[in-house]
């Protein structure tokens, strides 16, 4: 299934080839980024220790808009990408700057092209700060929403033991989709089926719905990551619901496994913690307007990761 919100939307200000801010350094220019570019902006991904890897900038290419900068050489040297998630907001992250051209105001430069393209869309910029960028994005009027707190596993998972009411999980189905869609959307607050099928082709080992009479109650996706397997989206009706998908999946992925959970489900926290799950460190959902999405957030247990919302 591919929703017509995660074409190119015709809305967004086309962007240009080459764009050239009076504030970037001599020397350097900002481009779209292009499936060409993926191996150098991958260095930089490595460079900083993050997760992601080529097929992320894949769904930013298909799904979104990326940003590369380049030297004259044609070294790309910092990345930004943007997701839009029609009708309220857009996603801003992949904002990476190599080592030694660092404290150049290149990701200031990086940051306002996204801002300026996302609001020439109507959407209101969004992103998931960590505890230092949300010192730089406040004076620029992003505001403060969701706490997330990220939770690393580093050795194979215990069985989960759940309660005998628990809802029965299975590997998910094409079928499932359409359910899936609307349930996620209720959560969102935007339809990202799309992005959707993308993780559920990274994660069909252990991608998985719960039902009970028939109804769907809660998904589970996530995908193969640099250095660790992202579990999440994690959407459910209810905290019981999240841990049976959970039960079902973690014995099915890798000893390496990241979870980024919504704080405000203090169950969740305590079974992560007795799995052996530690905590890494905190994202801040931010926003640049007050309440840009329509979604209810007491369904989502866990995120997708902070580059996708």
């Amino acid at each position: 299934m591919k929703s017509p919100f995660w074409e190119r939307p015709p809305t967004l200000a086309p962007v240009m080839e080459s764009i050239n801010p009076p504030f970037l350094p001599p020397g350097l220019q900002i481009h779209t980024l292009t499936a060409d570019g993926v191996d150098q902006a991958q260095r930089l991904v490595i460079e900083a220790g993050w997760n992601q890897t080529p097929h992320d900038w894949i769904t930013f290419l298909e799904l979104g808009h990326a940003y590369q900068v380049t030297t004259s050489e044609g070294e790309i040297v910092a990345t930004a990408a943007t997701l839009p998630y029609p009708p309220h907001s857009g996603w801003i992250s992949m904002v990476l700057v190599s080592q030694k051209h660092r404290r150049q105001g290149i990701a200031s430069a990086l940051l306002g092209l996204c801002i300026q393209n996302l609001r020439s869309a109507n959407l209101a910029p969004c992103l998931d700060a960590t505890q230092a960028g949300r010192a730089v994005y406040q004076p620029l009027g992003f505001r403060d929403g969701l706490s997330i707190s990220r939770w690393r596993l580093s050795q194979r998972c215990p069985a989960l033991e759940l309660p005998p009411q628990s809802p029965r999980v299975r590997p998910l189905l094409p079928s499932d989709w359409p359910c899936i869609s609307v349930l996620d959307h209720e959560a969102f607050g935007a339809d990202r089926t799309a992005l959707l099928n993308q993780l559920h082709a990274r994660s069909t080992s252990f991608s998985c719905v719960a039902e009970q009479n028939g109804k769907i109650l809660g998904f589970l996706l996530g995908r193969m990551g640099r250095t660790a397997t992202q579990i999440g989206p994690l959407v459910a009706l209810d905290e019981n619901t999240a841990l049976a998908l959970l039960a079902f999946a973690l014995p099915l992925v890798s000893e390496r496994v990241l979870i980024d959970a919504i704080d405000l489900h203090g169950g969740l926290r305590a079974q992560l913690q007795g799995l052996g799950f530690e905590f890494e460190r905190s994202f801040t959902r931010m926003a640049m307007e007050a309440s840009p999405n329509a979604g209810n957030s007491a369904l989502v247990f866990a995120i997708s990761g902070p580059e996708l919302g």
